[in-house]
């Protein structure tokens, strides 16, 4: 009976630190969806409409994508339904920008209210990844490892941030962790659900953005190295993980088709408009000015400068425990013979994958620092095994009356560290930059900061000083028009403006300028005109200036 019981608690406490992560985890994404987008917010939920009545309609060719994003729009799609189902009332050819938010206007319902269901599904999806790694990293890197790999995962800002968005970038990083955890746990344990479930991941990674095919050439190199560590002859080891990773191809794949309606009805072309516009984006078709390290790239190339972008962008976006994290992996040598060869697997690939990817988005010349985010998310759970081995050695060098509770309270005071760093932004977790570096204050010097947010309070600020006959000009139109309530005139992404059209924006009576207009000049004479003038309004966000109003014309 004693027995019995025991076992009993032990695996009922073996789930409450996982149970205890996830409520954390929910606890920095959930709150505040709907007090600010993104503009790429603006753009997806317009798109999950179309996505919906395309489904609705039985139109399966129009719910092509170019990301694909499929996943993104299923969410957007889903967040619709649960707050405005009678959106399938709108005919899909007026279906735009203009019309979907006068739609919805008239219907008394506000667009952002739909962006923040959207987000909510996203934060769901993602909550359900995370659950699922605990197993493979329990398994892989036992229990203390695990549970630090799993807080890096929950409470990272850069994260934290993505995951809360109506986007890609949060859902590629959690499916990619699922995918790679779940591969290398079958390499060790050889049970078809390990290899069911990277497979189900993979597939849904894949539907989110073209990059993530990198999990396809690490899965290769993980079937080889299950080959090779296999204790079976050479030949029939051959043939046992050539059948693994063609089911996995196969089960991702099978995957991939059933979820995306495009691939029913015309599946070349479908696959062809996300290649094409993958290769345009690597050679740079769609980018914009760009402001790094001090320097503004006006065609968005950066030269030699793009193989540094993203080891400075994870020094900017990591913290400084991920970074301690990390250099504590590499002191402790994961390639040791003493560590476990299923640890070594496990971190290897995670390893391996980062640096994959972040080598495939440094080739591409379009460059924004959120592309790196599965790359940054593979190295957390690193991060959190350099922790606890890190604790470990300090606990042998300790006094025995105080060697059982001073690795956990070290543990916890130091993810704690972690938690402030993500609740101290709330809800603009996207505005965290490394300490170490002199934070968001440094940051600007170097990184180009700002996504829309802080348009909201700028927004809220001139509702109450406009009226109809106020003309009013934003960066970012399509996603301040949300929150201001009203429609108005476009600042144009344009390194310079025409004669006509600086004096028609000067004639406005207000002008909303962000942050990385003037980090990038973006356009430089309608900056330059308004030098000399001081703001009547500016929104600030950790102690940085990322709105500007200025009032022209009004009374």
């Amino acid at each position: 009976m004693k027995t019995s019981e025991r076992s009993w608690w032990n695996l009922r406490r073996s789930w409450l630190l996982p149970f205890a992560l996830l409520v954390l985890f929910l606890a920095l994404r959930l709150p505040g969806l709907g007090r600010f987008a993104t503009i790429d917010e603006v753009y997806w939920i317009k798109q999950s409409a179309i996505f919906r009545l395309a489904v609705l309609d039985g139109d399966w060719a129009n719910t092509a994508s170019q990301h694909p994003a499929v996943t993104t729009m299923w969410a957007g799609v889903l967040g619709i339904q649960m707050r405005f189902p009678q959106l399938d009332s709108i005919p899909q050819q007026e279906i735009t920008d203009f019309h979907l938010r006068h739609f919805l206007w008239q219907q008394g319902v506000n667009p952002i209210e739909l962006i923040a269901a959207g987000r909510l599904v996203v934060v769901l999806l993602c909550a359900a990844a995370f659950a699922l790694l605990w197993s493979p990293l329990r398994r892989l890197l036992g229990g203390t490892a695990a549970g630090l790999a799993l807080a890096f995962v929950a409470l990272d800002p850069f994260l934290v941030g993505h995951q809360r968005l109506l986007h890609q970038d949060g859902l590629m990083a959690a499916f990619g962790l699922v995918t790679i955890a779940y591969f290398a746990a079958y390499i060790h344990s050889g049970k078809r659900a390990d290899l069911i479930i990277s497979a189900a991941a993979a597939g849904l990674a894949w539907l989110t953005k073209s990059p993530m095919l990198a999990l396809a050439p690490l899965a290769a190199a993980l079937a080889w190295w299950g080959w090779r560590n296999s204790p079976q002859g050479e030949s029939r080891a051959a043939f046992r993980w050539l059948g693994a990773l063609a089911f996995w191809g196969v089960m991702a794949l099978a995957v991939f088709w059933l979820l995306w309606p495009a691939m029913w009805a015309d599946p070349l072309a479908a696959l062809d408009g996300v290649l094409s516009y993958a290769r345009g984006s690597a050679q740079g078709e769609f980018s914009g000015p760009i402001f790094f390290n001090g320097q503004i790239y006006a065609d968005g190339r950066l030269g030699w400068a793009a193989w540094i972008f993203y080891p400075l962008s994870f020094l900017w976006r990591a913290t400084p425990l991920v970074l301690l994290g990390l250099a504590a992996a590499l002191w402790a040598r994961p390639w040791a013979r003493r560590h476990a060869p299923e640890q070594k697997t496990l971190l290897a690939a995670l390893a391996g994958f980062a640096l994959l990817f972040i080598i495939a988005m440094s080739i591409a010349e379009k460059k924004f620092d959120r592309y790196m985010l599965p790359a940054y998310a593979a190295l957390l759970p690193v991060a959190g095994w350099g922790l606890a081995q890190l604790i470990a050695s300090l606990q042998a060098r300790i006094k025995p009356a105080v060697r059982r509770w001073a690795p956990a309270a070290l543990a916890a005071a130091l993810l704690g560290g972690q938690l402030w760093a993500s609740g101290a932004n709330f809800p603009y977790y996207l505005q965290h930059y490394n300490r170490l570096f002199g934070g968001a204050a440094n940051a600007q010097h170097g990184m180009m900061l700002g996504w829309g947010e802080g348009l909201e309070r700028a927004a809220q600020y001139l509702q109450g000083k406009t009226n109809r006959d106020t003309h009013v000009a934003s960066w970012y139109s399509n996603l301040f028009t949300l929150f201001y309530g009203d429609d108005v005139a476009d600042i144009p992404i344009l390194a310079q403006l025409s004669p006509e059209q600086l004096e028609q924006l000067l004639a406005m009576d207000y002008l909303v300028i962000y942050i990385h207009q003037w980090q990038r000049g973006t356009p430089q004479n309608l900056l330059n005109a308004l030098e000399p003038m001081d703001p009547d309004y500016s929104v600030w966000i950790n102690g940085l200036e990322y709105v500007r109003v200025y009032r022209l014309n009004g009374d």
